[in-house]
């Protein structure tokens, strides 16, 4: 008697957890191996798709059958080829392993064929072919569909971090804002475009605020375009990619995101190294800004395990040279070293007065900016003309031609963000007292800020007021050229000092010598900052009123 292996395959869950097509299969066969005397020898439930034959239970029945070399049965029976495979050339690869290899007869028992008639191989070919061709038909109406919605600006697929999927009461998904996740992911990108840390450390202290996120997936996220409420449509025959506006809040603003990505790319290149990217403790804030005074190396920091196993940090130098302070006698140092930018008493207020008057007369935001943005706009506009023309001409390949246009497009779309955003902090003008008042208090107490901050803020502070590194002899710190904010607190408490005493004039004073220049005062809070402001011209008007 003749033996059979019955293969019962279903495609998808909700059918293998029902069971009424596996138990309708599972009867046809058997009242088939019943009526042609056929000895039923093992049965096979398969709950998998059949694109290809990296099935489980098909993989598993193909080992048994290698390890015995050979089979307990005659035929392998389903109810039509279909159930077999959804891959016509698979399937033929699969017909000729059973039949040579293990003598083992596939039929299908709805379907029946007589392989061993040459003729039958066409009528096999339509039977396989015809449910690939159904596949691939439904997987393309998938694709349209879901290209027409992501069109539509919907968000197709899992709800990134700082996003929740949803379902409205007419039965249709999307996604909403995920509160505190979707404030963590904001954080991080402020973060970034600050541009004192590195990407790594940022996505550290994010977990450390309760961010829920891998490490790889946060460098997907932090260039994905989802977070400015746009959708990416990629490209797909004739049509190019593109992103359409998102049917949900966006997160940050265009101006935010571009600005990390230009960051990132910076990075990336290494055209430009923005800010200090060292992670360092409270207690070696200062590693990396300092120069060993013996060999010219930048110094590095650690700590030293004493005898009653207490650990003493140290500055020290990458080379053998030998060069190592204690860190305590090196910021204490410093930190009496910002004493000369904290204002004199009375000062404070003709800082104030002097941001405040700069603002105005200069009409709060300068259409300067606005103008820039312009002009940057036709001058890519005008690149990409250019290139279409040498393209027309055959000077330029095609894909170079396209590299050319996706650049210019990438920057227009960047300028016309921060445009944007300069169009609207014209018609909503900056708290401009508030940021003035916030950053003189600062000032004022910018020692024990210094002291008390964490070590992010620290470097910060440190990079915002030497933008070079410098070199601590031992009993100093031979600082650096400052930048223009704090050398200009500076001149001015320095010349000040006659005024504490009751002197009638400032002698050493030479305002007018000073070109005018734009500077950005840092408020010394990241989110507090007062953009560029024109300081040096009103400085000789104000002093003039002291004398």
């Amino acid at each position: 008697m003749k033996k059979a292996c019955l293969y019962i395959r279903v495609s998808t869950d909700e059918q293998a957890d029902k069971g009424f097509s596996q138990r309708d299969q599972a009867e046809r066969l058997q009242i088939h191996c019943a009526k042609n005397d056929i000895d039923v020898s093992k049965i096979i439930f398969e709950d998998y798709s059949a694109k290809t034959f990296n099935r489980p239970e098909w993989t598993k029945l193909l080992a048994e059958m290698r390890k015995s070399k050979g089979s307990d049965f005659d035929y392998i029976m389903f109810t039509k080829w279909d159930r077999f495979s959804r891959n016509t050339a698979d399937a033929y690869q699969m017909i000729r392993t059973l039949t040579l290899d293990f003598q083992i007869e596939p039929i299908a028992i709805e379907q029946p064929l007589d392989l061993t008639i040459p003729e039958s191989k066409t009528i096999l070919a339509v039977y396989l072919s015809m449910p690939e061709v159904e596949n691939d038909r439904r997987a393309l109406n998938v694709t349209y569909g879901m290209r027409r919605a992501r069109k539509e600006g919907r968000w197709m697929a899992l709800a990134p971090v700082g996003y929740k999927n949803k379902t409205a009461e007419n039965g249709r998904k999307f996604i909403a804002v995920d509160e505190p996740q979707a404030g963590h992911m904001r954080w991080a990108f402020e973060q970034i475009a600050e541009g004192f840390l590195a990407t790594e450390h940022v996505w550290m202290k994010a977990r450390e605020r309760g961010l829920k996120c891998s490490r790889p997936n946060f460098w997907n996220l932090i260039t994905h375009p989802v977070y400015i409420g746009k959708v990416p449509i990629p490209a797909f025959k004739d049509e190019e990619a593109y992103l359409a506006d998102g049917q949900h809040a966006p997160l940050i603003s265009e101006v935010l995101f571009y600005k990390v990505q230009e960051i990132l790319e910076l990075r990336k290149r290494q055209f430009e190294k923005k800010g200090t990217k060292a992670v360092s403790p409270r207690s070696l804030a200062l590693r990396g800004f300092l120069i060993c005074p013996k060999c010219g190396h930048i110094m590095t920091g650690s700590a030293s395990r004493g005898k009653q196993r207490v650990y003493y940090p140290y500055y020290h130098c990458k080379s053998s040279c030998g060069i190592r302070f204690q860190a305590e006698m090196v910021n204490t140092l410093f930190e009496r070293n910002l004493n000369q930018f904290v204002p004199k008493p009375g000062m404070a207020e003709l800082f104030r007065a002097i941001i405040c008057d700069s603002y105005i007369e200069n009409g709060g935001r300068s259409l300067a900016d606005q103008n820039q943005k312009t002009d940057q706009i036709a001058e890519q506009n005008n690149r990409k003309a250019r290139a279409l023309e040498l393209l027309i001409n055959k000077s330029i390949s095609g894909d170079e031609y396209q590299r050319i246009r996706k650049e210019c497009e990438n920057t227009i779309a960047r300028c016309e963000a921060e445009l944007r955003e300069l169009t609207q902090q014209v018609d909503n003008d900056l708290d401009i007292e508030g940021l003035a008042v916030l950053a003189v208090d600062n000032l004022k107490n910018l020692p024990e800020f210094y002291a008390t901050a964490d070590s992010d803020i620290k470097r910060a502070i440190v990079s915002s007021i030497y933008p070079e590194k410098w070199v601590f002899d031992g009993e100093k710190h031979r600082t650096p050229e400052i930048n223009e904010a704090a050398q200009l607190i500076y001149h001015i408490n320095r010349n000040l000092r006659h005024k504490k005493t009751g002197a009638k004039s400032l002698s050493d004073f030479h305002s007018g010598e000073v070109s005018p220049t734009r500077f950005e005062l840092i408020s010394l809070v990241p989110e507090t900052k007062i953009l560029s402001i024109e300081l040096r011209r009103q400085e000789r008007k104000y002093m003039d009123s002291f004398t």
